[in-house]
């Protein structure tokens, strides 16, 4: 607050005092001196009341400052304290990230090891049921052969198919040689368990088990699980030792050189477009004859490099054995 307006009023005062004392010639110096201060108090105060005003406003500016540098103190002091430095912060982030590494890494090994025990098992089932179909190819693939081809009269011959069988009953085969007893039927599980020979196994459906007989080797195989019981089929009534084979075809003189490529025991091969198929049920050792089934499971024995002649529809067919060997025959196949 400006003081001179307070000053000049006071500064009035006094002259006029003075003025009207002189002229009246009534004032002494004493009341001079009264009137002076009297004249002087209010401003006197005035100053006073400003000074004490700016004094408070001085105080009270010191006790913010004072306030503010407490504050920055304390914050200075608590950084060190509660705070974290930005070495702090990443080597803590380093550490978080590092157990989540050794985590990750323990559980996809982990993982890793259930999908490589999955797929052994699975590799182990594969194998399994390749052999049961190879087993089964003597019956399964040799009827599916049959649908569509000549003779269907032949289709049946050589291959017993039982009607459905429930638990506890037996199936017989190769005039009572072989014996398939049925112990358990798992219709969920879409398998078979059969005592054959005293010999127990579980097949699934398209699966076979081997058996050997006197006649030679053959199979049992599951053609059919349905709600009033299981089909089975054999080719036991068929076998025919392999020196059978190797007797027939002594007069094949010598045998051409194995195929490079061919169709092993248990395969079909479909020629001619799809109007022949060719069951491959076996072949001699020495390489000079295979026993084939042409659309249908009626078997024959080929000397190598040797045809047949069939009967496909309408269509006159000729199937050729190439070559025997390494495991495998080769086969050509004509119609015309």
């Amino acid at each position: 607050m400006s003081q001179k307006p307070i000053l000049f009023g006071v500064g009035g005062l006094v002259v006029g005092s003075v003025f009207g004392f002189l002229l009246g010639g009534q004032a002494s110096e004493g009341r001079v001196g009264a009137a002076l201060e009297r004249a002087l108090a209010p401003s006197q105060e005035a100053e006073a009341e400003a000074a004490s005003a700016q004094q408070e406003a001085m105080t009270a500016q010191q006790e913010t400052l004072a306030a503010m540098q407490e504050r920055l103190a304390a914050l200075e002091e608590a950084m060190p304290e509660g705070g974290a430095s930005a070495e702090d912060v990443q080597s803590a982030v380093s550490e978080q990230l590092a157990g989540f590494e050794e985590s990750l890494s323990a559980r996809l090994a982990e993982l890793s090891e259930a999908t490589q025990s999955q797929a052994e098992n699975l590799r182990g089932s594969l194998d399994e049921l390749a052999s049961g179909l190879e087993q089964s190819a003597r019956v399964a693939a040799a009827a599916v052969a049959s649908n569509g081809g000549g003779g269907g009269g032949g289709a049946t011959e050589g291959m017993e198919v039982t009607e459905p069988l429930t638990v506890g009953q037996t199936a017989l085969f190769a005039e009572g040689g072989v014996r398939a007893f049925v112990s358990r039927i798992n219709a969920q599980a879409g398998s078979v368990r059969l005592s054959i020979n005293g010999e127990t196994t579980e097949i699934g459906v398209g699966g076979a088990a081997p058996v050997s007989i006197e006649a030679g080797d053959c199979s049992v195989a599951v053609m059919g699980l349905e709600s009033e019981g299981v089909t089975l089929g054999s080719d036991c009534s068929d076998a025919q030792p392999s020196g059978a084979m190797e007797g027939d075809a002594e007069a094949a003189g010598s045998a051409p050189p194995a195929p490079e490529e061919g169709f092993g025991v248990g395969e079909v091969a479909q020629l001619a477009d799809g109007a022949l198929r060719v069951f491959v049920s076996g072949m001699a050792q020495d390489g000079t004859a295979a026993r084939i089934a042409v659309n249908g499971v009626t078997t024959q024995v080929v000397g190598s490099g040797e045809s047949v002649e069939v009967q496909s529809g309408e269509q006159s067919c000729t199937v050729t054995v190439t070559g025997v060997g390494d495991g495998m025959v080769g086969l050509e196949g004509a119609c015309g």
